[in-house]
């Protein structure tokens, strides 16, 4: 198995080319979301609501689905001020991903009840996730004021400090000529680029000692997100064999 038969909603992607322009460039994955001037320490009436102006493009980088995701979101437990969150992204599996939508959650541990293109317009949700791909309700993703930092320390060593010291982008999906940004391997670059570690026939595995500062779509609020699988299930524990299926801890800033 390679790395595009992850996900294949590449080929759909190519087939259906960006109104504003008829090339695709490709990003590091370990580009994160893109540069921004905001930092986290941002008062919330400063920092801009999100959208973009390529809603064309948008719709053949992100292959929006019209349907309301039935993937699970279950608050697994709540300890010491950190939820383990247990999340359905699995999409139905990597053959039907590209038919499928993504999953749109609250970091207090709500799924969101949007469709894909409802979450253009949405500022409920804080995470969106279908697969390798996660990203923040700010940008080019969504009207909120969300956004991401990658900080490498495990989970429990990160504190508000940390937080305070980085920039949180928004995302950034497209370029100034409204091009789709794709990391080698085809997939969209996110602000969670970098979460996971791949090699062949093993397929996506979490990359141990990264994690991310999420800022809220409501702009005020912070959060720590550890990411622990990839092949979760529903009762907490990680040696399930579907991919696309999350066990996250998040916890307040």
């Amino acid at each position: 198995m390679n790395r595009l038969f992850l996900l294949l909603v590449a080929p759909l992607a190519l087939a259906a080319l960006p109104a504003c322009s008829s090339t695709t460039t490709a990003a590091p994955s370990a580009g994160g979301g893109g540069e921004t001037t905001e930092d986290a320490g941002t008062p919330e009436d400063e920092i801009p609501p999100g959208g973009t102006q390529c809603t064309a493009a948008r719709k053949t980088h992100l292959l929006p689905i019209s349907k309301v995701s039935t993937g699970e979101v279950k608050v697994v437990s709540t300890e010491g001020g950190v939820t383990t969150l247990y999340v359905d992204a699995s999409a139905g599996g990597a053959m039907e991903a590209a038919r499928s939508p993504r999953t749109y959650i609250k970091l207090t541990g709500e799924r969101v009840e949007v469709n894909d293109n409802q979450a253009f317009e949405s500022s409920d949700w804080d995470l969106a996730l279908k697969r390798v791909d996660i990203f923040t309700n700010g940008g080019d993703a969504g009207p909120g004021k969300g956004g991401a930092a990658k900080v490498s320390k495990d989970f429990d060593e990160v504190t508000a400090e940390d937080a305070d010291a980085v920039t949180i982008a928004p995302e950034k999906f497209f370029d100034e000529e409204c091009v789709g940004r794709k990391d080698e391997a085809e997939f969209i670059v996110t602000t969670f680029a970098g979460w996971y570690d791949y090699a062949v026939g093993a397929g996506p595995t979490v990359h141990e000692g990264v994690t991310f500062i999420v800022r809220g779509a409501d702009g005020a609020s912070r959060y720590k997100v550890g990411i622990v699988s990839y092949t979760g299930k529903s009762d907490g524990s990680t040696d399930g064999q579907a991919t696309g299926r999350f066990i996250l801890k998040v916890a307040a800033l």
